[in-house]
C-alpha cells in the first residue's frame, strides 16, 4: 500500500529518496519509450493478445469502443481490434486469465464526451473473468489520473496515454489523417469525432519495476472498490517476458527506475506528494539542458525552481513544449491564464533568452494544424528521463492520483541512450537532424531559440507560444479553484468515507442519481410555478371543474398520487379531496391514491437498493432493515400510524429495505384506514361548520378532533406495547 514512509536515501542513486521523492526505487530489465498513440495501441493490442495470467488497465478513461488497430493493418490481425471485443475474446480464449478495468468515476462535466453505460456494458459482456469498476474513491474535485497497464505481472505501460477518444495519431502528425476519428460522445449516437494531430508518450518496462507496478494496480483496484484481485505471480526478472510486444524493441537494459506518486488524503490513505518533490530535485541537479513536454504549465513552485536554477547556472537552457490553444472556457481561464504567469516567473531576472515555451505545428500541402501535446515528459541533461501521468499543474502535485517513472543513467552508454530518446522527440517536432539537436543542447552559447528554426523540407515546426491573449481573462481565481485546485473543493469531513461509518463502502451511483432527482424536484419548487399549483387553493378549483363529469374520480386520484409523490403532506391531500368530493369518493380516492403512491415509492426504493441504504445509514442500516422485515404486518401498520417522516421518503426507505410488497400494502391499508376515516369525517364536518356554524356542526368537529387525538394516542400505545413484546421474544 502506498504510504508516506520514512525517507531513506537509495545507496544506488544520487537523486532518489524513497518516501521523499519516490515510492519505490527499482530496476527495469528492459525499457522502451512508446511514442504516440498509434504505436501504443499497437503494442497494447499485441501484449493483450499474448497475455496468459492477468491484465490490469487503470485510466482516467477507458472507452470500450476504441479501435486499437486501424486501416489496412487491422485486416491482417487474427484477434479483434476494438478494445471491448478484444477483451471479450481474450476472456473466452483464456478462461484462467483475470482482466481488471479501473476507470475514473468522472465528473459530470465530462459526461457528454464519455462513453455512457460502460459499467453495464462490461457487466453484460458474459465473461466472469472480466471485471470493471468506476473508481471514485477520491476527494471532491480530484480525479483518478494514473494511466497504467500491467500484463501478466511481467510487463507494464505507464505514462500519459488512455484508451480514449481523440487520442490516436502516428508520429507523422499530418494535418489530415482519415484514421484520426473515433466514436463521439454517447449523446451523439452514430457520429464521429475527428480531431487534430495529437502527441503523447508512454514508457514500457519489464523486470522488477513491473512487479512494483503490479502491486500498485492491485492496491488501487482494491482501494477503488473492487474485491481482492488475483495474487501476483512470481516472475524471473532476468528472463525475456513472453508478453512483451514484438513491435517495440527495448532501448535500454538493466536501468535504475524510480516510481513516484501523488495521492490525495482520503480515508486511510495519507497524502503523498512525491511527484512534486521529484520535479524540484531534478531541476536542482540540471547542468546544461532541461527538455519538458507537458499539456499544462501552471505550477508556480516549479516555475520558481526553474528560474532559480537558470540564475544559478548560466550554462543551463530550458525548452518547454506545450499546447497551442485552450479547449473550453475553463481551460482558458484557469490553465492558460496561469501558464502566462508561469512563463513570466520562469523568464524573470534576466534569463528569458535561455528559455523557450513553444508548441509544435504540422504543415503539409498549404495546410497547417497545431499538434495537441498530452505527454508528460522531462529529460534533465542526459542523466534523467521521466515519463508519467503528471501535468505541471496544481492538481497533479497534490490532489489527483498520479504515477511517474524516472530513469537514472548509470553509465556513458545509458547517458547516450537518454540523449538519443530526447533528440528523437525534438526531431519529431522540428525536423532538425539529431546531430544539430545535440549541438544546440550541449554547446555553450548556442541559443535555445535555435530550436524554432523552420526548415523548408520539414512538415513539423516549433512555434513560440504567446499567451498575451489570456492576460485579461476574468474570474481566473474562481476558475482555478475548480479546474486546477491543489486541495479538495470540500473539506475531507464531507467527502471521506469516514462520514458513512467505519466499514468501507462506495456511494452507489443509483443513490447519487436519486438524490439528484429529489434535489431537482425540490429546486423546481423554487424556479418553476410548481409551488403555486401545489396548493389546495389551486388544486380545488381545478378538481371542481370536473366534479360532475366522468373524469372526476380519475382526476382526483391522479392529483392525490402526484401530490404525495412531490412531498405534499398526506393529510393535506386528504383534506383537499374531502372539500371537493362526497365522503365515500373522498375516502376511496385517499386510500387508493395512498396505495398507488406507496407502490411507486417501493419500486423506486427497490431500484436504489440496499447498498444505498447502507451508504446513508451506515452500520444502523441492517438493524433497521431487520426491524422492518421482522415486524410483519403489525409492525408496519404501527409505522404507518406514526408520522415519522414524509410519506414518500418512508416508501423509498421501505423499498430499499426489501420489505415484502404484499405485506407493505396490507400494513399501509390498515395503518391509514383509521386516520383517513377520521380525516374524511373531520373534513366534512369542517366544511359543514364553515357553511353553517351551528352548535351541532361545532360538536361534530370537536368529536372528530378528539377521535383523531385518540387514534394518535392509541398508535403510540400500540407501538410501545409491540416494541416491548419484540424485546421479550428475543
Amino acid at each position: 500500500m502506498p504510504s508516506n514512509q520514512a525517507s531513506s536515501v537509495s545507496p544506488e542513486s544520487a537523486l532518489f529518496r524513497v518516501g521523499h521523492n519516490c515510492w519505490k526505487h527499482s530496476h527495469a530489465s528492459y525499457m522502451a519509450p512508446v511514442i504516440d498513440c498509434a504505436n501504443y495501441y499497437r503494442a497494447l493490442h499485441e501484449a493483450i493478445c499474448r497475455a496468459q495470467h492477468s491484465i490490469f488497465i487503470l485510466g482516467w478513461d477507458i472507452d470500450s469502443r476504441i479501435e486499437l488497430i486501424r486501416g489496412s493493418e487491422a485486416e491482417a490481425r487474427a484477434c479483434p481490434t476494438a478494445l471491448f471485443e478484444l477483451l471479450q475474446w481474450k476472456a473466452r480464449q483464456t478462461p484462467d486469465i483475470q482482466v481488471y478495468l479501473n476507470r475514473w468515476n468522472y465528473s459530470v462535466f465530462l459526461s457528454a464526451e464519455r462513453e455512457s453505460f460502460s459499467e453495464a456494458k462490461w457487466a453484460l459482456s458474459g465473461a466472469d473473468n472480466l471485471h470493471f469498476i468506476f473508481d471514485g474513491q477520491l476527494p471532491l474535485g480530484a480525479s483518478h489520473h494514473q494511466k497504467i497497464v500491467v500484463i501478466d505481472d511481467e510487463v507494464a505501460f505507464c505514462g500519459g496515454m488512455d484508451v480514449a477518444i481523440a487520442r490516436w495519431d502516428n508520429r507523422h502528425h499530418r494535418p489530415r489523417n482519415p484514421h484520426r476519428a473515433d466514436p463521439d460522445g454517447s449523446l451523439k449516437l452514430g457520429m464521429e469525432k475527428r480531431f487534430d494531430p495529437y502527441h503523447d508518450v508512454q514508457m514500457l518496462v519489464a523486470g522488477p519495476v513491473a512487479a512494483v507496478l503490479a502491486r500498485l494496480v492491485r492496491y488501487r483496484w482494491h482501494f477503488g472498490g473492487g474485491k481482492r484481485a488475483v495474487k501476483r505471480r512470481r516472475v524471473d526478472p532476468k528472463a525475456w517476458p513472453p508478453s512483451w510486444p514484438a513491435c517495440i524493441k527495448p532501448v535500454m537494459e538493466d536501468v535504475s527506475v524510480a516510481v513516484s506518486l501523488t495521492m490525495p488524503r482520503f480515508h486511510r490513505q495519507p497524502q503523498i506528494q512525491q511527484i512534486e518533490r521529484l520535479y524540484l530535485d531534478m531541476i536542482a541537479q540540471a547542468e546544461y539542458f532541461i527538455y519538458m513536454e507537458n499539456q499544462f504549465f501552471t505550477h508556480r513552485g516549479i516555475a520558481k525552481a526553474l528560474n532559480q536554477r537558470l540564475r544559478e547556472n548560466p550554462r543551463l537552457k530550458v525548452l518547454l513544449v506545450s499546447c497551442y490553444d485552450a479547449q473550453g472556457v475553463m481551460e482558458r481561464k484557469a490553465l492558460f491564464h496561469a501558464r502566462l504567469i508561469f512563463r513570466t516567473i520562469v523568464e524573470s531576472h534576466g534569463v528569458a533568452d535561455r528559455v523557450v515555451l513553444a508548441y509544435p505545428a504540422s504543415a503539409e500541402h498549404g495546410e497547417e494544424a497545431p499538434v495537441r501535446i498530452h505527454s508528460k515528459l522531462m529529460v534533465v541533461d542526459d542523466r534523467y528521463l521521466r515519463i508519467g501521468s503528471s501535468n505541471i499543474n496544481n492538481r497533479s502535485m497534490a490532489l489527483d492520483s498520479e504515477c511517474d517513472l524516472v530513469i537514472e543513467a548509470k553509465s556513458a552508454l545509458q547517458r547516450k541512450q537518454i540523449a538519443d530518446i530526447r533528440n528523437d522527440l525534438i526531431r519529431e517536432h522540428t525536423g532538425l537532424e539529431l546531430e544539430e539537436i545535440e549541438r544546440i543542447a550541449r554547446q555553450v552559447g548556442a541559443p535555445v531559440a535555435a530550436f524554432l528554426a523552420e526548415l523548408e523540407h520539414s512538415r513539423q515546426h516549433l512555434r513560440r507560444i504567446n499567451d498575451d491573449q489570456y492576460r485579461h481573462e476574468r474570474f481566473t481565481r474562481l476558475a482555478r479553484r475548480f479546474a486546477d485546485p491543489s486541495r479538495p473543493i470540500l473539506p475531507g469531513i464531507f467527502t471521506s468515507r469516514r462520514v458513512f461509518g467505519a466499514r468501507r463502502r462506495r456511494i452507489p451511483f443509483r443513490l447519487i442519481a436519486g438524490i439528484a432527482l429529489v434535489a431537482a424536484v425540490a429546486l423546481s419548487w423554487k424556479v418553476t410555478p410548481l409551488a403555486e399549483y401545489a396548493d389546495p387553493e389551486k388544486i380545488i378549483p381545478l378538481l371542481e371543474q370536473v366534479q360532475n363529469t366522468a373524469w372526476a374520480f380519475p382526476a382526483g386520484l391522479v392529483a392525490y398520487v402526484l401530490g404525495t409523490l412531490v412531498f405534499l403532506p398526506h393529510m393535506v391531500m386528504t383534506g383537499t379531496v374531502v372539500v371537493v368530493f362526497a365522503p365515500l369518493e373522498a375516502f376511496l380516492i385517499a386510500m387508493l391514491g395512498s396505495l398507488i403512491s406507496v407502490s411507486i415509492g417501493w419500486v423506486a426504493g427497490q431500484g436504489l437498493g440496499e447498498r444505498s441504504l447502507q451508504a446513508m445509514l451506515g452500520r444502523h442500516a441492517e438493524k433497521i432493515s431487520q426491524y422492518a422485515r421482522n415486524g410483519g404486518v403489525m409492525g408496519l401498520t404501527l409505522l404507518r400510524l406514526l408520522p415519522v417522516a414524509p410519506f414518500t421518503v418512508v416508501n423509498l426507505v421501505l423499498g430499499m429495505m426489501k420489505v415484502p410488497f404484499v405485506t407493505l400494502l396490507i400494513a399501509t391499508a390498515l395503518g391509514l384506514l383509521p386516520g383517513t376515516l377520521v380525516s374524511v369525517f373531520i373534513g366534512q364536518s369542517a366544511v359543514a361548520l364553515f357553511k353553517n356554524p351551528d352548535p351541532h356542526n361545532v360538536m361534530l368537529v370537536g368529536a372528530g378532533l378528539l377521535l383523531w387525538g385518540a387514534v394518535i394516542a392509541g398508535a403510540h400505545f400500540l407501538s410501545r406495547h409491540w416494541q416491548r413484546r419484540l424485546r421479550e421474544n428475543k
